[in-house]
């Protein structure tokens, strides 16, 4: 009997090891925000002047203001029309959703960067971007997104860029 208690309890182990590790492997499912978007992603700034505050309304106290238009920042909450962002410094505070636009642009980081004509061909160098320059993302896929910096394109890993999630897709 108590082998029979003993392969009871070993085969229930096994199955819900087996069941955790499965739930483990499985992507965290998506947060989308009220607007319908999914949080985190990122957006850029609509003007080139623009106040982040403290807190989603008016009467909150300016925080910072970025003079700088198409700068990327990372959407992280929602509420009605205020979006909580970060920058590429790690500062978070609140932006009226309409000084936002859903154009993609990126600032290089982890110092100078080669783009290249392909992601799969690493040997044609398209143009060299030195640290914390601009440019628009154009598309990105499997870790690699393809950028304007100046009216040259190329491609770069994602790894390199602050205003693209990893194995973010979007065309």
């Amino acid at each position: 009997m108590n082998t029979m208690i003993r392969a009871l309890i070993l085969l229930l182990s096994a199955q819900l090891l087996i069941s955790g590790v499965s739930a483990q492997m499985t992507a965290p499912e998506q947060v989308m925000g009220a607007s319908g978007y999914p949080l985190p992603r990122f957006m850029s700034l609509d003007d080139d002047v623009t106040n982040m505050r403290t807190g989603p309304g008016l009467e909150y106290p300016i925080d910072w203001i970025y003079m700088k238009e198409d700068y990327p920042l990372k959407v992280i909450a929602e509420y009605g029309n205020w979006f909580k962002v970060m920058d590429i410094d790690g500062s978070t505070g609140w932006i009226l959703r309409h000084l936002l636009s859903l154009s993609r642009s990126a600032i290089i980081v982890n110092g100078s960067q080669e783009l290249y004509k392909s992601p799969n061909d690493k040997t044609a160098v398209s143009v060299i971007a030195e640290q914390d320059v601009l440019g628009s993302l154009l598309q990105c896929d499997n870790n690699w997104c393809e950028m304007d910096v100046g009216g040259l394109t190329g491609w770069i890993e994602s790894s390199n860029l602050w205003g693209s999630l990893e194995q973010e897709t979007f065309d």
